[in-house]
């Protein structure tokens, strides 16, 4: 792995994960659904940052250290990241357990300490454990880790979402099982976003259909780890970038790896589409146009906009970017984005890597994510990284 220093800062009002680029808005999603499919989402908590800040002279040098994509030189598939009080903590699928890594170089994340928070447990999550991520609860004063597992070993269809409290404060200690978020149903990639004003805790996540493939639900939740009977889909596999990569053991209609991303009071859902096994797998964008985050604006399938075009596709001789998670430069200032990718059109699961970038908004708000940067490019580490 080609690297120098990389290191990059989550804001404490980061909502979960979103991505964006050169987006086409087409109709509004129209649809409703029974009570069968949920979405949630979560925050972060306050850091204390001792990142101070100076005038920079002639005579201070600017930080031009960089590194270059992937940061992992083993498959790292759904990579999740956040920075908090001077440290990168990730997440990735292991499928035999939930291990936290942190390091204060983005570009060693890795590499860096690392933790087994989870191990597949018989009558719990057995193994096939997904997409895990982790979200502060400022309610709660609790880290939150959000996966998905079987529960009985290799039988897909026992596959369920899960989720893991922090004993304490710190995120780098031990969890507790707290249960399946919804015990009956058949869904993976949960996240949340939390809304302080209001004390709500939304969740997001992609449920298997018989007639639609994977759709992407919203709802609210009980408690960080109960799904409550409000729901509404958001988001079905509807255009054709969102059904490619069909195999005859594989159903390529897909809406899955939901995350939410909110900049400056503008909430956005982002999503993977198409085979996460094929070179298609890009992602998707549904925009929240409601004039606040009560339930009755964020639960009104009116309030969300589905952008016709994808927002993040392969580029640059990286193929298969998604399933994404969003976080903040050292000292707050950027935005960047961690979503795996693939080195050739045919890499398939087992060659899913980590990458990262910095990203960029629009005048509305909404992320503009552009293309996969090279993996020759160097890429300056973010922001206030010491």
């Amino acid at each position: 792995m080609k690297r120098t220093l990389a290191c990059l800062c989550l804001a404490a009002t980061l909502l979960a994960t979103s991505c964006t680029g050169n987006t086409d808005t087409g109709d509004t999603t129209g649809e409703s659904t029974p009570l069968t499919d949920p979405t949630v989402a979560v925050t972060q908590p306050e850091t204390d940052s001792e990142t101070e800040t100076e005038t920079l002279g002639e005579d201070v040098p600017v930080n031009t250290a960089t590194f270059q994509n992937p940061l992992s030189e083993t498959p790292a598939a759904d990579p999740f990241v956040v920075y908090h009080d001077g440290y990168y903590y990730a997440l990735r699928t292991e499928y035999w357990n939930v291990r936290l890594y942190r390091s204060k170089s983005i570009s060693n994340i890795l590499d860096g300490e690392s933790i087994v928070v989870y191990e597949s447990t018989s009558g719990k999550a057995e193994i096939g454990i997904w997409a895990p991520e982790l979200h502060y609860i400022p309610s709660t004063g609790r880290w939150y880790i959000y996966a998905c597992g079987m529960q009985t070993a290799n039988d897909f269809w026992t596959m369920r979402m899960f989720c893991l409290e922090s004993k304490t404060d710190d995120p780098f200690g031990e969890y507790e099982f707290k249960g399946f978020t919804d015990p009956d149903l058949h869904a993976i990639d949960q996240t949340v976003f939390y809304d302080e004003k209001t004390d709500t805790l939304y969740t997001a996540y992609s449920q298997f259909t018989s007639d639609r493939g994977q759709i992407i639900m919203l709802a609210t939740m009980e408690n960080p780890w109960t799904i409550s009977d409000n729901r509404i889909r958001i988001s079905h596999p509807k255009y054709t970038w969102e059904k490619l990569g069909a195999r005859d053991d594989k159903d390529s209609r897909v809406n899955e790896g939901p995350i939410f991303l909110c900049h400056d009071g503008k909430l956005s859902l982002l999503y993977s589409a198409s085979g996460c096994w094929s070179e298609y797998y890009c992602l998707g964008l549904v925009e929240f146009t409601g004039s606040d985050f009560s339930t009755e604006q964020v639960m009104n399938l009116d309030n969300w906009k589905k952008h016709s075009q994808s927002v993040f596709a392969a580029a640059n001789d990286v193929y298969g970017v998604g399933h994404c998670s969003f976080f903040l430069s050292p000292d707050g200032s950027e935005t960047w984005i961690a979503y795996h990718g693939m080195p050739t059109p045919d890499a398939g699961e087992e060659g899913r890597y980590m990458y990262v970038q910095p990203i960029a908004f629009d005048e509305d708000g909404l992320p503009v994510l552009g293309e996969p940067k090279s993996r020759d490019e160097l890429i300056n580490v973010p922001s206030g990284e010491k």
